[in-house]
């Protein structure tokens, strides 16, 4: 797993409501009003001057309110803002992408599958989704916008390297990769021969002393402690990608300096008791 250098994109989002209205009254109902309410709301000050006129105004005065009144500057307020989706009265935002995985058939369906369990955690208060709010208060909302794309050419074996003694060094084809920092409506890319979607690949044999590369039999690769092309190894993925999105997690591209590993620990120390319960949860209703 690795993020790809660092890009900035910015995303403005302007809404604007102005709603004016002008409210008419009829003379005749204004004076039925005043019989039946002696102290009628329009006539009691407030913050302003009393109001003086002859005999001869009283009827304008009634109608207009006090003399000294100024017309309010009230700011506009759209009350369907990106900021709190899901409003009650406000259309919410049209999710597409569940209908994009679902034209990539069984590759977009592992996805998508991922993907629900990621959200799910993100909405329920738990360990990992405060600590993603950290950077990011809307953590699920975000989440939400990510698009997906398949590497269908990337990596496809695993880096075997010996080196003058007896001890063996394995680097697993990349899981995902996504630019670091980029916020909502990023993309992550997922590679089709990484541990997301395969529980293993054939090993190419390095010696450091030299030679030709020798292709060897197939070895188990994984995401973390889970087993390659499970359900936790992806959402598991999909967490560390977004730590990615959202800057929470520092860039590791091509796991320089183990960075990627550690990044993983960090995603795992606050998130794999979620990964682990929803597990079990699935596995639950699938035995039912």
């Amino acid at each position: 797993m690795h993020s790809a250098s660092r890009s900035i994109r910015a995303v403005a989002l302007l809404f604007v409501s102005n709603l004016s209205g002008t409210l008419a009254l009829s003379q005749g109902v204004k004076f039925i009003h005043d019989a039946i309410d002696p102290l009628p709301y329009a006539k009691i000050p407030i913050g302003g001057a009393a109001c003086t006129r002859d005999v001869g105004s009283a009827l304008a005065s009634a109608a207009s309110g006090p003399c000294d009144a100024t017309p309010a500057n009230m700011p506009s307020v759209n009350p369907c803002t990106a900021a709190k989706p899901g409003q009650w009265g406000c259309d919410a935002p049209l999710d597409l992408v569940p209908k994009d995985l679902a034209a990539l058939g069984k590759t977009g369906k592992k996805i998508l599958r991922a993907r629900d369990r990621v959200l799910e955690i993100l909405q329920s208060d738990n360990a990992c989704s405060e600590w993603l709010r950290q950077t990011d208060a809307n953590a699920a909302a975000t989440f939400r916008t990510l698009n997906f794309a398949v590497d269908r050419h990337g990596e496809e074996v695993v880096h075997v390297s010996k080196d003058t003694g007896s001890e063996y060094t394995y680097r697993d084809p990349y899981v995902a990769s996504v630019g670091q920092a980029t916020g909502a409506y990023a993309t992550i890319t997922l590679n089709l021969d990484g541990a997301f979607f395969q529980p293993q690949a054939p090993m190419l044999l390095f010696s450091k002393e030299g030679g030709p590369a020798r292709h060897n039999g197939p070895r188990l690769i994984n995401i973390g402690p889970y087993a390659g092309d499970s359900l936790n190894a992806q959402t598991l993925a999909l967490l560390h990608e977004f730590g990615h999105v959202i800057d929470l997690l520092p860039l590791d591209f091509e796991n320089e300096d183990g960075k990627s590993v550690q990044n993983t620990t960090e995603v795992l120390r606050y998130c794999r008791g979620e990964i682990d319960a929803k597990g079990r949860r699935s596995t639950l209703q699938a035995a039912r």
